[in-house]
């Protein structure tokens, strides 16, 4: 029996449901998620890495695709213009690396200590450090050692608002 992954879009906020319906057909379900912050808010929540998408270990020779099609919450199954796709393995699996057992993503997955990074979002966008203190706890912010105006400043920043950077 032939699985492949296919991407299954749900309505909106129903993707842990449609998810737990997949599920129930004896189908493996890929659901990311990652801790996001509102703004004004000091505790982290939990949301969809792809608002409105989820991931499903499908077989079409077994008719998973119409059942899936059909389940209540289901807006249908990503594909072209002749039907539903299987997306490539490679692509879970690299999402699936990033992520704890319980499916959550961390975005800084990779960054360690010593690592270049360059600030992408807020006052300090363009700027390019070295990371001191990889995220930890529910609020995922790092400790930067950034070069202001040449002397090395520590900064605590929210993950999300850094990427590595290009050695060199």
């Amino acid at each position: 029996m032939s699985f492949d992954w296919y991407v299954v879009h749900s309505h909106p906020r129903k993707e842990s449901f449609v998810g737990d319906r997949i599920g129930d057909l004896g189908r493996e379900v890929f659901f990311p998620t990652m801790a996001e912050r509102r703004l004004g808010c000091r505790k982290a929540s939990v949301g969809p890495l792809f608002p409105g998408y989820l991931f499903a270990r499908l077989s079409e020779r077994e008719g998973d695709l119409p059942r899936v099609r059909w389940t209540h919450g289901v807006r249908g199954v990503l594909g072209d213009s002749e039907g539903p796709r299987p997306v490539d393995a490679a692509l879970v699996d690299m999402i699936r690396v990033r992520a704890d057992r319980r499916g959550r993503v961390r975005l800084g997955a990779g960054l360690r200590k010593g690592d270049r990074v360059r600030v992408v979002d807020g006052p300090l966008a363009g700027l390019v450090g070295v990371l001191e203190q990889p995220a930890t706890g529910a609020l995922e912010r790092v400790c930067v050692l950034l070069d202001v105006f040449h002397r090395l400043t520590r900064v605590e920043l929210p993950l999300d608002a850094i990427r590595g950077a290009a050695r060199g």
